[in-house]
């Protein structure tokens, strides 16, 4: 039984709003969850120089900065999460992953592995510099895959589990960055 002083529009944004809720799965959630084994992984695996550091803020938000140094052919930081036991179980109607973070302006990548193979996919995505929090919205077709940064002749993610995440900046110029990461969910 309806309540029948509630305006039938308010009650029909609420169920729209429901049904958004309901397709939204959360992957990680940064506010709830801390810092977890999300860790760093910068290009000094390949003998550069960058320089990244993964702390939470006193607000719980993962605040990703650092350091890009082009020396000794480096040029990347990032922070990754694993978890090949218990990989991510992804939605048969999702189709996007969403990023809730707050950026500097700069470009990063948004990576994730399958149980299926050693490539990645990934997605490059520009970020404001406004100080407002903003949601990333990167479709599930638009990830390519990639291999050690190339690409690979693989179709495009279409939605299998997720075994690993990560985010990276490499733009092949040297910058300080600094991002804060509230959540990553799938839609």
């Amino acid at each position: 039984m309806s309540n029948s002083n509630k305006n039938p529009a308010d009650e029909m944004k609420d169920k729209i709003a429901a049904k958004a809720e309901q397709k939204s799965q959360m992957l990680y959630d940064f506010t709830k969850q801390g810092k977890g084994k999300w860790r760093i992984q910068n290009d000094v695996v390949m003998g550069g120089r960058s320089e990244s550091q993964l702390k939470m803020t006193e607000e719980n938000y993962a605040l990703f900065s650092g350091r890009v140094s082009l020396e000794n052919n480096g040029g990347f930081c990032s922070i990754h999460q694993t978890s090949e036991i218990e990989p991510f179980i992804i939605k048969e109607e999702s189709d996007a992953f969403i990023l809730n973070l707050k950026g500097d302006g700069k470009d990063y990548n948004f990576r994730i592995r399958t149980p299926k193979g050693r490539h990645s996919y990934a997605s490059t995505f520009s970020t404001n510099n406004n100080g407002v929090w903003e949601t990333i919205t990167i479709p599930f077709k638009s990830m390519q895959a990639t291999y050690r940064g190339e690409v690979v002749n693989v179709p495009n993610y279409n939605g299998e589990n997720v075994v690993e995440m990560q985010l990276l900046i490499g733009n092949k110029k040297e910058e300080n960055f600094e991002i804060f990461v509230q959540s990553i969910a799938v839609n």
